[in-house]
């Protein structure tokens, strides 16, 4: 029995990987997504230790990569195992091809498509949007969208270009929203509108206070996002306040502490302090009055803020 062999010397990367998931990853993560299918192509083993060693990175960085293209669906992570092939973008069937190739086959809905004018430019707006031609997985995608979650093909249009603007052209990517505004009632062209206003408004003020507080390599925690949340939307404190705030706090305790900010933005709210120029003129009265008082929100260095910090995170 003859034995076959082949050495091609290079790795199958999908093109949905290059063009949907690739541009908005970090260098890092698309270093250890490489490396872990060259493994999984090999059929070789490494730690994510060895794998941080191989690439000259933190071990932390390769767990948060793997993390990261799974939560992407660009392969399949469970601490124990990574695989590729069906969990790839490139030959995973969405939710939507699975049940829409049980009740119609694509002939019957690309005819559908073609014939019902609305659907028809939802097909020609789509492939505008996304910057490609739409393959048969991808209109019946859009079907399943139109026909088993209810959304209209204006919703449909304005999905679409929420997730280009967020840099994800993935039909999986696009899905998993579509799902999830389904599940919270975003169906009609105003909730839709509201919904991405919203989302824009909260990007870009976590954003901007992201990029200040040096955060340049990961999303805001759930704790700090309510954080954030609760001094813009309950004390009403604007990017400048919240800047502040930071300043007074880095002076202070030499670090970002999410919990000495929030006693600063708290005490100005219930003050009614709500410019930098106001909160400016408090630092210095408040300077002033406690000159022999080291125990105050603007200068306390007897309290552990990493104990006060560890405190909120469990009430919150």
């Amino acid at each position: 029995m003859p034995k076959f062999n082949c050495n091609i010397g290079f790795i199958p990367v999908s093109a949905d990987f290059i063009e949907d998931l690739m541009p908005a990853a970090n260098g890092a993560y698309v270093k250890v997504y490489l490396l872990a299918l060259s493994l999984a192509v090999g059929g070789r083993s490494m730690t994510t230790g060895e794998i941080a060693s191989r690439l000259n990175l933190l071990e932390s960085d390769v767990v948060n990569a793997l993390d990261y293209w799974n939560k992407n669906g660009a392969l399949r992570y469970d601490k124990e195992n990574v695989l590729f092939g069906d969990a790839s973008p490139d030959t995973s069937p969405t939710h939507a091809e699975k049940e829409t190739t049980n009740k119609k086959s694509i002939e019957e809905i690309a005819e559908e498509m073609t014939s019902n004018k609305a659907l028809a430019d939802l097909c020609t707006l789509s492939q505008e949007i996304l910057g490609k031609p739409l393959r048969n997985r991808d209109l019946e995608t859009l079907y399943w969208f139109y026909d088993e979650l209810g959304l209209s093909p204006e919703v449909i249009t304005m999905l679409l270009e929420y997730c280009v603007s967020k840099d994800k052209r993935s039909m999986g990517y696009i899905e998993k929203v579509a799902m999830s505004w389904h599940k919270n009632g975003i169906i009609t062209i105003d909730a839709a509108d509201k919904y991405i206003t919203d989302e824009k408004e909260k990007s870009g003020y976590f954003y901007s206070l992201r990029k200040l507080f040096g955060i340049n390599d990961r999303s805001f925690s759930k704790t700090e996002e309510t954080y954030l949340k609760t001094w813009r939307d309950e004390y009403g404190m604007d990017e400048n306040m919240v800047g502040l705030a930071y300043e007074y706090c880095v002076m202070q305790t030499n670090k970002l502490s999410f919990p000495y900010m929030n006693s600063i933005i708290k005490r100005w709210s219930e003050l009614g302090i709500t410019t930098v120029a106001q909160a400016t003129q408090d630092h210095e009265d408040f300077k002033n009055k406690n000159k022999q008082n080291a125990l105050n929100v603007y200068n306390d260095d007897n309290v552990d803020y990493d104990e006060l910090e560890r405190i909120m995170r469990d009430k919150m």
